[in-house]
C-alpha cells in the first residue's frame, strides 16, 4: 500500500514544515510561552492568518501532523482487508517514508516539545483520544459494527495508545532507533497477546 499526494498538497506540507522549523527555533531561543503567533509569522515571512489557517493555535504548530489524515485513510483502507494490528502495521509502513521519516530532525524536535512542555502534553493527550475515537469509527465501519461497542473501543484504543507508547519509548531512548522500528516492536507486543517477554526485558536491561 502506498500513499500518493499531489503537488498542491506537497507545497502545503512544505509551507507547514517551514513554519514549524521557524517556530521551534523561536521556542528554543525564548521559551514556548514567550513566543506569539505573530512572531512566528514574522520570522517565517508569512502572514499571521497563514499560520492560523494551517494550524489554528500555537499548540498545534507543534502538535499537528501533516501526515495524520493520510495515516487515517491508509488505516481505514487496511481495516477492510486485514486484522487490526496488521492493518496498523501496513498503515505505518505506507506513511513513514513519505511523511515522518523525510524530516526526522523535525519529528524529534516536535516530539521533545509535545512530551516535555506541560501545556502541550495535555493537548497531545486530548488529541490522541480524539484520534482513537476516529479509529473506532473506522474499525466499526469496516466490520459492520457499532463504534460504541466495547470490543471496538478496546481494539481502537489499544492500537492508538500502542503507537503512542512507541513514540514515548523513541523519545525516552534518545531517538537511538528509528521510529518505524519502535512502531514494529510495539505492535508485535500487542499482536503477541500482551505477554511479558523475558528477552525484551534482558535487552532493555543491557541497554542501561
Amino acid at each position: 500500500m502506498t500513499t500518493k499526494i499531489g503537488l498542491r498538497e506537497r507545497k502545503r506540507i512544505a509551507a507547514m514544515r517551514r513554519i514549524q522549523h521557524v517556530a521551534l527555533d523561536l521556542f528554543d531561543e525564548r521559551g514556548f510561552d514567550n513566543v506569539t503567533i505573530e512572531q512566528i509569522a514574522d520570522a517565517a515571512e508569512v502572514s499571521p492568518s497563514s499560520v492560523y489557517r494551517y494550524f489554528g493555535t500555537k499548540e498545534q504548530v507543534v502538535l499537528r501532523d501533516e501526515f495524520e489524515p493520510q495515516f487515517f485513510d491508509a488505516l481505514e483502507s487496511a481495516f477492510a482487508a486485514h486484522p487490526p494490528v496488521e492493518a496498523a502495521r501496513r498503515a505505518v509502513a505506507a506513511i513513514m517514508a513519505q511523511f515522518f521519516s523525510r524530516d526526522d530532525e523535525l519529528a524529534r524536535r516536535r516530539t521533545r516539545y509535545s512530551l516535555g512542555e506541560p501545556r502541550l502534553r495535555a493537548s497531545w493527550a486530548e488529541q490522541v483520544d480524539d484520534f482513537a475515537r476516529l479509529v473506532a469509527d473506522a474499525l466499526a465501519r469496516a466490520g459492520g459494527r457499532q463504534p460504541d461497542e466495547l470490543q471496538v473501543q478496546v481494539i481502537a484504543s489499544a492500537l492508538v495508545w500502542t503507537l503512542v507508547a512507541a513514540v514515548r519509548r523513541w523519545h525516552a531512548s534518545g531517538y537511538v532507533t528509528a521510529l518505524e522500528e519502535e512502531f514494529d516492536r510495539a505492535l508485535a507486543v500487542l499482536e503477541g497477546g500482551l505477554q511479558l517477554d523475558e528477552s525484551e526485558a534482558a535487552a532493555a536491561n543491557a541497554s542501561h
